[in-house]
Protein backbone atom coordinates (compact mmCIF):
# COMPACT_ATOMS: atom_id res chain seq x y z
CA UNK A 1 0.00 0.00 0.00
CA UNK A 2 1.30 3.31 -0.56
CA UNK A 3 1.01 6.48 1.34
CA UNK A 4 1.24 10.02 0.08
CA UNK A 5 0.46 12.64 2.81
CA UNK A 6 -0.07 16.00 1.73
CA UNK A 7 1.14 18.55 4.58
CA UNK A 8 3.31 21.38 5.31
CA UNK A 9 6.70 20.93 7.00
CA UNK A 10 9.19 23.87 8.17
CA UNK A 11 12.03 24.03 9.39
CA UNK A 12 14.08 26.18 11.86
CA UNK A 13 13.76 26.78 15.32
CA UNK A 14 10.26 29.12 15.27
CA UNK A 15 8.77 26.09 13.03
CA UNK A 16 10.12 23.43 15.08
CA UNK A 17 7.95 24.66 17.89
CA UNK A 18 5.35 25.48 16.03
CA UNK A 19 5.23 22.08 15.05
CA UNK A 20 5.39 20.60 18.83
CA UNK A 21 2.20 22.67 19.82
CA UNK A 22 0.66 21.91 16.93
CA UNK A 23 0.98 18.19 17.52
CA UNK A 24 -1.59 17.96 20.61
CA UNK A 25 -3.89 20.33 18.30
CA UNK A 26 -3.64 17.74 15.29
CA UNK A 27 -4.30 14.71 17.14
CA UNK A 28 -7.82 16.13 17.97
CA UNK A 29 -8.04 17.69 13.91
CA UNK A 30 -10.62 15.99 11.58
CA UNK A 31 -8.89 13.64 9.58
CA UNK A 32 -9.63 13.30 5.57
CA UNK A 33 -8.40 10.48 3.31
CA UNK A 34 -9.06 9.67 0.31
CA UNK A 35 -8.05 6.11 -0.64
CA UNK A 36 -7.03 5.52 -4.34
CA UNK A 37 -7.95 2.10 -5.53
CA UNK A 38 -7.28 0.85 -9.39
CA UNK A 39 -9.52 -2.14 -10.46
CA UNK A 40 -9.38 -4.82 -13.95
CA UNK A 41 -12.17 -5.37 -15.28
CA UNK A 42 -12.24 -9.35 -13.56
CA UNK A 43 -11.74 -7.84 -9.87
CA UNK A 44 -13.90 -4.84 -10.17
CA UNK A 45 -17.22 -6.27 -9.22
CA UNK A 46 -15.38 -8.10 -6.35
CA UNK A 47 -13.54 -4.74 -5.21
CA UNK A 48 -16.66 -2.91 -5.22
CA UNK A 49 -18.88 -5.16 -3.14
CA UNK A 50 -16.12 -5.86 -0.49
CA UNK A 51 -15.73 -1.53 -0.70
CA UNK A 52 -19.04 -1.22 -0.05
CA UNK A 53 -19.14 -3.44 2.85
CA UNK A 54 -16.63 -1.82 4.50
CA UNK A 55 -18.60 1.58 3.89
CA UNK A 56 -21.55 -0.08 5.50
CA UNK A 57 -19.69 -1.05 8.35
CA UNK A 58 -17.33 1.54 8.89
CA UNK A 59 -20.20 4.31 8.76
CA UNK A 60 -21.03 3.01 12.32
CA UNK A 61 -17.53 3.64 13.70
CA UNK A 62 -17.42 6.21 16.32
CA UNK A 63 -16.02 9.09 15.11
CA UNK A 64 -16.73 8.77 11.36
CA UNK A 65 -18.15 11.81 9.86
CA UNK A 66 -17.63 10.71 6.22
CA UNK A 67 -17.24 7.45 4.74
CA UNK A 68 -18.45 6.21 0.84
CA UNK A 69 -17.45 4.36 -2.41
CA UNK A 70 -16.76 6.47 -5.61
CA UNK A 71 -16.68 5.55 -8.93
CA UNK A 72 -15.44 7.64 -12.38
CA UNK A 73 -17.53 8.74 -14.45
CA UNK A 74 -14.48 8.05 -17.24
CA UNK A 75 -12.48 5.35 -16.13
CA UNK A 76 -13.76 2.02 -14.42
CA UNK A 77 -11.08 1.15 -13.36
CA UNK A 78 -10.89 3.76 -10.68
CA UNK A 79 -12.24 3.81 -7.10
CA UNK A 80 -12.03 5.82 -4.02
CA UNK A 81 -12.90 5.14 -0.31
CA UNK A 82 -13.68 8.88 0.62
CA UNK A 83 -13.66 9.34 4.18
CA UNK A 84 -13.59 11.44 7.18
CA UNK A 85 -12.86 11.05 10.71
CA UNK A 86 -13.12 13.35 14.12
CA UNK A 87 -9.16 13.02 15.27
CA UNK A 88 -6.74 10.64 15.03
CA UNK A 89 -8.03 8.20 18.02
CA UNK A 90 -11.20 7.70 15.77
CA UNK A 91 -8.87 6.59 12.80
CA UNK A 92 -6.73 4.47 15.18
CA UNK A 93 -10.06 2.80 16.79
CA UNK A 94 -11.20 2.36 13.01
CA UNK A 95 -8.02 0.48 11.90
CA UNK A 96 -8.10 -1.56 14.14
CA UNK A 97 -11.64 -2.70 14.04
CA UNK A 98 -12.56 -6.25 12.80
CA UNK A 99 -14.16 -5.24 9.68
CA UNK A 100 -11.44 -3.03 8.97
CA UNK A 101 -8.98 -5.65 9.29
CA UNK A 102 -11.14 -8.29 7.42
CA UNK A 103 -11.61 -6.48 4.48
CA UNK A 104 -8.99 -4.39 3.95
CA UNK A 105 -6.51 -7.06 2.90
CA UNK A 106 -9.07 -8.87 0.49
CA UNK A 107 -9.31 -5.38 -1.36
CA UNK A 108 -5.86 -4.98 -1.71
CA UNK A 109 -5.19 -8.61 -2.92
CA UNK A 110 -7.97 -7.16 -5.53
CA UNK A 111 -6.43 -3.92 -6.65
CA UNK A 112 -4.07 -1.67 -6.08
CA UNK A 113 -4.13 1.27 -3.02
CA UNK A 114 -2.81 4.43 -2.65
CA UNK A 115 -3.63 6.19 0.55
CA UNK A 116 -3.74 10.26 0.58
CA UNK A 117 -4.06 11.97 3.86
CA UNK A 118 -5.34 15.26 3.24
CA UNK A 119 -5.01 18.34 4.96
CA UNK A 120 -6.26 22.26 4.33
CA UNK A 121 -3.24 24.08 5.20
CA UNK A 122 -2.07 25.44 2.22
CA UNK A 123 0.80 24.57 -0.24
CA UNK A 124 2.41 27.26 -2.34
CA UNK A 125 5.02 25.47 -3.98
CA UNK A 126 3.74 22.01 -3.65
CA UNK A 127 1.10 19.46 -5.25
CA UNK A 128 -2.22 20.77 -4.53
CA UNK A 129 -5.38 18.18 -4.38
CA UNK A 130 -9.02 18.76 -3.88
CA UNK A 131 -12.33 17.47 -3.56
CA UNK A 132 -14.85 19.15 -4.72
CA UNK A 133 -18.00 17.47 -3.64
CA UNK A 134 -21.18 18.26 -5.37
CA UNK A 135 -24.91 17.76 -4.38
CA UNK A 136 -26.88 17.01 -7.66
CA UNK A 137 -30.31 18.41 -7.32
CA UNK A 138 -33.02 18.46 -10.44
CA UNK A 139 -34.44 15.85 -12.42
CA UNK A 140 -31.77 14.98 -15.09
CA UNK A 141 -28.78 13.50 -13.76
CA UNK A 142 -27.37 11.95 -17.10
CA UNK A 143 -27.43 15.04 -18.64
CA UNK A 144 -25.33 17.07 -15.51
CA UNK A 145 -23.07 13.83 -15.13
CA UNK A 146 -22.67 14.79 -19.38
CA UNK A 147 -22.05 18.57 -18.04
CA UNK A 148 -19.33 17.64 -15.34
CA UNK A 149 -17.75 15.33 -17.80
CA UNK A 150 -17.30 18.36 -20.51
CA UNK A 151 -16.21 20.35 -17.58
CA UNK A 152 -13.32 17.35 -17.14
CA UNK A 153 -12.26 16.92 -20.31
CA UNK A 154 -11.73 21.29 -20.70
CA UNK A 155 -9.73 21.10 -17.19
CA UNK A 156 -7.09 18.15 -18.32
CA UNK A 157 -6.34 20.68 -20.76
CA UNK A 158 -4.83 23.06 -18.23
CA UNK A 159 -1.23 23.69 -17.82
CA UNK A 160 -0.51 22.28 -14.18
CA UNK A 161 -2.94 19.85 -14.61
CA UNK A 162 -1.91 16.54 -13.17
CA UNK A 163 -5.08 14.48 -12.61
CA UNK A 164 -8.76 15.73 -12.47
CA UNK A 165 -11.87 13.65 -12.90
CA UNK A 166 -15.69 13.38 -12.17
CA UNK A 167 -16.52 10.52 -9.21
CA UNK A 168 -20.02 9.05 -8.47
CA UNK A 169 -21.69 7.89 -5.44
CA UNK A 170 -22.47 3.90 -5.03
CA UNK A 171 -24.22 4.71 -2.69
CA UNK A 172 -26.32 8.02 -2.64
CA UNK A 173 -27.26 8.87 -6.54
CA UNK A 174 -27.39 12.77 -5.51
CA UNK A 175 -23.65 12.79 -4.46
CA UNK A 176 -20.25 13.67 -6.99
CA UNK A 177 -17.29 14.85 -6.35
CA UNK A 178 -14.78 16.67 -8.56
CA UNK A 179 -11.31 14.55 -7.86
CA UNK A 180 -8.24 16.97 -8.98
CA UNK A 181 -4.77 17.52 -8.60
CA UNK A 182 -2.65 20.33 -9.71
CA UNK A 183 1.17 20.76 -9.80
CA UNK A 184 1.57 23.38 -7.55
CA UNK A 185 -0.99 26.38 -6.67
CA UNK A 186 -0.07 28.51 -9.04
CA UNK A 187 -1.38 26.01 -11.68
CA UNK A 188 -4.57 26.19 -9.57
CA UNK A 189 -4.95 29.92 -9.30
CA UNK A 190 -4.97 30.03 -13.13
CA UNK A 191 -7.52 27.11 -13.31
CA UNK A 192 -9.80 28.88 -10.81
CA UNK A 193 -9.87 32.11 -13.12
Amino acid sequence: MAIAAIAMIGCGPKAAQEKAEGAENAEKAPIRINCLVKVTPENRDAVIALSKELVDSSRTDAGNIDYDLYESANDPSKLIIFETWEDQASLDVHSAAPHFTRLVPQIQEKSEMTIQVMTEEPQPDKTMRLNCMLNFVGDDRDAAIEAYKWHVAESLKDEGVIDFDLYLSTTDPTKMMFFETWKDQASLDVHSA
